[in-house]
């Protein structure tokens, strides 16, 4: 009787606790993937505020960068300006340049400044090599003839020189007045004169002697087309009074070689006659022709 009470108490619970144990894994498992999606969700968050601080970050420093450009062209341009301005190249407007807040003004306005120092660095390198080769063509020439050039000078160069010394001129005139119209107007009258000018070059040889007891140079002109020099469009000679009498006597033209000279009466108000210088012309005019 005891042993059948006995085998009827004792129960078998390892289903029910293999159930609990399950139960527990799986709720831990889902505690696991639920703390690991909000550590991801909060990763993503913290990932995503750096983005937006970084961009902000970037558009602020971007804004300040701009700031520096700005003043960095400013600074640039005017000592452009400043440079051909001192060049004599340009106006001296530079009260313009206060409008750099529009980038694309400073842009052109560097571009201007730029445009004029180029332009001025080629016309200064082209008379520099016009005015070294005149010097070698007058080298040559004294190689060839054994006589000293006094100078040698050119039509174009001339013409050249009086434009970039009328622009200097003009640079140094702020405002607008009388004077600074008419010296526009001048250039202007250069400018064009100079685009049909044609490039004949001067060859001056001189010789010094005296009339009445008075020293005067006598130059003689070769006139050529190009600086090969073969042969001379012209050769005249005239007198040069500026050693003794300055700028108020002007030159004695006394022609080419055998021609007859005209002798105007402010050279005999100072005491000269013709044959004293057609006897000049044929002992000290220099005819290679």
């Amino acid at each position: 009787m005891s042993e059948k009470l006995s085998s009827t108490n004792e129960n078998d619970y390892s289903p029910v606790n293999k159930y609990i144990d399950e139960q527990s894994k799986l709720r831990r498992a889902k505690s696991f993937w639920i703390n690991a999606r909000s550590w991801a969700l909060i990763l993503i968050a913290i990932g995503l505020l750096a983005v937006l601080l970084a961009w902000a970050y970037s558009l602020l420093h971007k804004h300040y960068i701009l700031k520096r450009v700005a003043v960095v062209q400013e600074r640039v341009i005017e000592e452009k300006i400043n440079d051909a301005i001192s060049s004599g190249g340009m106006s001296k407007s530079v009260g313009k340049l206060q409008m750099l807040g529009d980038n694309q003004i400073a842009i052109e306005k560097l571009n201007e400044a730029e445009k004029a120092l180029e332009n001025m660095k080629n016309k200064n390198e082209e008379r520099e090599k016009t005015i070294k080769e005149m010097q070698k063509a007058a080298e040559d020439f004294e190689k060839s003839y054994g006589q000293k050039v006094a100078s040698i000078e050119s039509e174009k160069l001339a013409s050249l020189n009086k434009i970039q010394d009328l622009e200097n001129q003009l640079s140094n005139l702020k405002s607008e007045n009388k004077e600074r119209d008419e010296m526009i107007k001048q250039l202007e009258e250069l400018k064009k004169k100079n685009e049909n000018i044609k490039d004949n070059y001067y060859l001056f040889l001189e010789d010094q002697t005296k009339v009445n007891n008075k020293d005067i140079r006598v130059m003689t002109r070769y006139m050529y087309k190009d600086l090969n020099m073969t042969k001379p469009l012209s050769v005249d000679c005239y007198v040069d009074f500026n050693p003794s009498y300055g700028a108020k006597l002007a030159d004695l033209e006394m022609g080419t070689k055998g021609a007859d000279f005209k002798f105007d009466k402010i050279f005999k108000d100072n005491g000269f006659n013709k044959q004293q210088f057609v006897e000049i012309k044929n002992k000290h005019c220099q005819f290679k022709n």
